[in-house]
């Protein structure tokens, strides 16, 4: 039912796509940390390889819409929770390293009019986005394809006219508490009151190449 209803809304979100030259592939590469029950607040707790490819559709110089393909390698471990006991680890220490690949699809918006091709002007914006998405875990979690909120901001610059590059921060808050191995982790005598699904996120590099182009515009011509 989740894939179903994510392969709706990508294909309502794909509907108007109509012109070639809106069109870009997207490639990023970066580091993934987890947040979760082994680590309630450290931004860059055990940094990981996090990367993959994506395609954009730039609707207007305000709003686009992207794909995005992932694979992340999260990790942790109980050393630093001298603190706190879990049942099923009694005197020892639990680690985990977890591989998954996401996808998502993702509504975005430019803070500043950003046109592609365009070098001159227009050529740089902070932009924001949230969208769907699920995971595929290819370590021994169970592969149920849960679903993620994905969200995140950035910032982006045409070099090119072909080519932008940039840097992006996506949090992913997920429906799933067993991404660590654990459950609602306690303080000895007390329990969780509420269940803490995890979280993941990732800061990236990425490159993004426009292959189409219908029409150049002269410069002399431009204002």
């Amino acid at each position: 039912m989740k894939r179903m209803c994510f392969l709706l809304f990508f294909i309502s979100l794909i509907s108007g796509a109509y012109a070639q030259d809106q069109w870009a592939a997207k490639v990023f590469a970066g580091t993934s940390q987890y947040l979760g029950d082994l680590n309630k607040e450290n931004p860059v707790y055990q940094s990981a390889p996090s990367y993959g490819f994506g395609l954009n559709f730039q609707e207007n110089l305000r709003y686009g819409f992207n794909l995005h393909f992932a694979y992340h390698t999260l990790k942790g471990s109980t050393a630093h929770l001298d603190d706190f006991v879990h049942p099923n680890y009694p005197g020892s220490q639990h680690r985990f390293n977890t591989r998954l690949i996401d996808v998502s699809a993702e509504a975005e918006f430019n803070f500043l009019p950003f046109e592609i091709y365009n070098i001159r002007k227009e050529n740089f914006t902070p932009f924001i986005f949230a969208g769907l998405g699920f995971n595929y875990f290819l370590t021994d979690q169970e592969n149920q394809f849960p679903l993620i909120i994905p969200f995140g901001l950035g910032i982006k610059y045409n070099i090119f006219e072909r080519f932008s590059i940039g840097i992006q921060w996506t949090a992913k808050k997920t429906f799933f508490d067993q991404m660590d191995g654990v459950t609602n982790i306690s303080q000895p005598g007390k329990s969780a009151l509420i269940h803490n699904d995890d979280w993941y996120h990732h800061a990236v590099f990425f490159i993004t190449y426009h292959p189409f182009r219908e029409s150049i515009k002269c410069p002399t011509y431009e204002e």
